[in-house]
């Protein structure tokens, strides 16, 4: 018998397991590893539940939701974010992942939440099919870039760049608002708000904010998140596309610097890029190319920016040498009333989402 409950700090060990036997990725087979705590991902969420589904004591699978405020459609509306479904291989084809959606989704309807949500990654035809037939229609295609590290980066522009300090934070927060005002998914900071996310955040602090001022003003800011302290993410192996991929950059480097491809059994030790807001959308190319020179010198093989294509950012990070996953957002209305046109809006992903 297959029962269903909210997790708790107990199953950490159980859950850390389950995820080490469910590997993600198609072209780019990755191995996952969140310990020592598999909570950690979960923490810079204000609300979040994490369920799990157990038998005979054993958790056989697991998924969370996280509940929030957020602008859809120029409207306000309580949302769910769905993350973080998995399911023990020996235990799959019994419902198991529709009966953690149907459970996430009661939980959902008791907190009054308006519309579900949540990212399903190319080609994972699996969970494309599942989410389709519980209802989620597919409303927008977006990308994460991973910007390749491996060549300094010399800083000829006006002004400084130096880390956040907390008499930022004002300015700081005008620029987020300012920035993604119009995009579906984000709701205003105020300042303790902001303070508050950043200090949820594990292994990140103000320090890992970067900004750009100019005549005592800033201009423009950007995060970097070491996720590898969140979870540990190992190549098990790639298809025939990256093993071209890989003999090709091989021998182009021995004429010019190229950026090193990750081999089966080594650790992909990445920055995820967070909070990018600017008056100047340059301004942002600039962060980028100071966070690299961070990265490089930490050892740090991709800077990771969940951005939609619509976004203006997505121009400036695409100039970078980089690869990209593509993300198929789905979304389930759970109130009677119509969903926007999220095609010709831009939808800001939050890098805790991915």
């Amino acid at each position: 018998m297959i029962g269903f409950r909210k997790a708790n700090k107990d199953d950490n060990d159980s859950l850390i397991l389950l995820q080490r036997k469910c590997p993600q990725g198609t072209n780019l087979i990755l191995g996952l590893d969140s310990s020592p705590d598999y909570f950690a991902r979960s923490k810079p969420y204000e609300d979040w539940r994490v369920f799990v589904a157990v038998e005979n004591d054993k958790i056989i699978g697991s998924a969370g939701c996280a509940v929030r405020d957020t602008f859809v459609g120029g409207r306000l509306l309580k949302t769910a974010f769905l993350y973080g479904l998995m399911v023990d291989p020996q235990h799959r084809r019994k419902g198991i992942a529709k009966k953690l959606h149907t459970n996430l989704e009661q939980f959902a309807l008791k907190r009054d939440v308006d519309l579900i949500y949540l990212i399903v990654t190319e080609e994972n035809i699996p969970s494309m099919n599942l989410v389709a037939n519980m209802g989620f229609r597919r409303v927008k295609d977006c990308a994460v870039f991973s910007l390749m590290v491996y060549k300094k980066h010399l800083d000829t522009g006006d002004g400084v760049v130096r880390s956040m300090v907390e008499d930022d934070v004002p300015k700081v927060v005008d620029l987020i608002n300012n920035t993604f005002h119009d995009y579906d998914f984000f709701a205003p900071f105020e300042i303790d708000d902001f303070v508050e996310y950043v200090e949820r955040m594990p292994f990140f602090n103000l320090k890992n904010i970067q900004v750009l001022e100019e005549d005592g003003d800033v201009k423009a800011c950007l995060g970097y998140w070491d996720y590898n302290k969140i979870v540990r993410f190992t190549v098990e192996k790639f298809n025939w596309r990256m093993k071209m991929l890989s003999l090709t950059t091989k021998i182009l480097g021995l004429f010019t610097e190229m950026p090193g491809i990750p081999k089966p059994g080594e650790t992909l030790k990445s920055y995820s890029l967070t909070t990018p807001a600017y008056e100047d959308i340059e301004s942002i190319a600039r962060l980028i190319e100071h966070v690299d020179n961070i990265a490089l010198k930490e050892g740090i093989r991709f800077l990771n920016m969940p951005i939609d294509p619509q976004s203006p950012i997505a121009t400036v990070v695409s100039k970078f040498k980089h690869a990209t996953v593509k993300l198929h957002i789905f979304v389930k209305k759970l109130k009677r009333r119509s969903l926007p046109d999220f095609a010709g809006r831009s939808l800001n992903i939050d890098v805790i989402d991915v």
